[in-house]
């Protein structure tokens, strides 16, 4: 080694090492004083600055992703909403601190010395072969989480997805379970729920559509099924579900052996269908009672005239 050069232990060191040389220490003991005070120094600087962006993060998302996810919730109609807003923010919070946790320690093991490339090639390697072997089950989780951020529906709803109906028993990051009206329990992952209609949120229409025969009054009709449509809005049974009051749209269709007339009550989601079957009732009690369905030329049947008494 020629004079004056730097020995290869100590090559490359830092601002501490070039100290202690400039005040007289030897390069050995400077190069080990070098290794043993400000890697550690550096790791733990690493880590209290991980800390504090950490805990910092962690403020300003409750504080701001909170007051935008409570403000959702005051405009939702779900009675989970507020729930779900805290939870969504204490998830996201949490998120954010692992993800700072674990850039921490990559960086800490990087000032310590340890070579990452190989770790972090086959992390890469991993990484990529999971990703692919498991597509639809990050695709799941994926949606699983925008499904509950978003709060598309709640367990207790009624949903239709595709061809499936049922009320939501279980909501997981993976898979919707669904009862079916025959007690039929469904499994959706959801990865597969594209679109989904929610049965249960804010007002609904009880629709009913009544075909009569062509040849019927219409005026005739068309009286029987508001006086039905009132009757069922006025009982005491259906009234607190009745949000306002029904309305008769006429004759809607018609074709040459049928016409349609419909009838409509706003209600909630979770009435509709009671409301709509008692519409349905009360519209086939009266026209039955006006023989609407009687065919032309047959006589309406009924109780039998007494027959007059016999001749002696």
């Amino acid at each position: 080694m020629s004079p004056g050069a730097t020995p290869p232990l100590v090559a490359a060191q830092g601002w501490l090492y070039d100290l202690l040389v400039w005040v007289g220490v030897d390069h050995h003991t400077a190069g080990h004083l070098q290794q043993v005070v400000v890697k550690p120094v550096a790791v733990a600087v690493i880590l209290l600055v991980a800390l504090a962006v950490g805990w910092f993060g962690s403020r300003i998302i409750r504080r701001w992703i909170g007051a935008v996810a409570r403000r959702a919730a005051g405009r939702a109609d779900s009675p989970r909403a507020a729930a779900r807003a805290v939870t969504i923010t204490a998830m996201v919070a949490n998120v954010w601190r692992v993800v700072i946790g674990l850039i921490a320690i990559f960086v800490a093991l990087g000032a310590i010395g340890i070579n990452l490339t190989p770790l972090l090639a086959g992390a890469t390697v991993v990484g990529a072969t999971i990703g692919f072997g498991a597509q639809s089950m990050v695709r799941d989780l994926l949606a699983g989480f925008l499904l509950i951020i978003e709060g598309q529906f709640d367990i207790g709803d009624t949903l239709t997805v595709g061809s499936t109906s049922g009320t939501v028993e279980d909501l997981s990051l993976r898979v919707t379970r669904l009862r079916g009206v025959d007690g039929t329990i469904w499994f959706v992952p959801n990865g597969e729920i594209r679109t989904l209609a929610n049965l249960s949120r804010g007002r609904a229409e009880a629709m009913v559509d009544v075909p009569v025969p062509a040849v019927a009054d219409v005026d005739l009709v068309l009286r029987a099924v508001t006086e039905a449509a009132d009757t069922v809005a006025g009982d005491p049974r259906y009234a607190g579900s009745c949000l306002t009051a029904p309305r008769v749209w006429g004759v809607v269709a018609s074709a040459a052996d049928t016409l349609t007339t419909r009838v409509s009550v706003r209600t909630s989601s979770a009435e509709r269908d009671r409301i709509a079957r008692a519409l349905r009732e009360e519209v086939a009690r009266r026209l039955h009672a006006l023989d609407v369905f009687v065919p032309p030329g047959v006589a309406p049947s009924g109780p039998e005239p007494p027959s007059p008494p016999r001749q002696p």
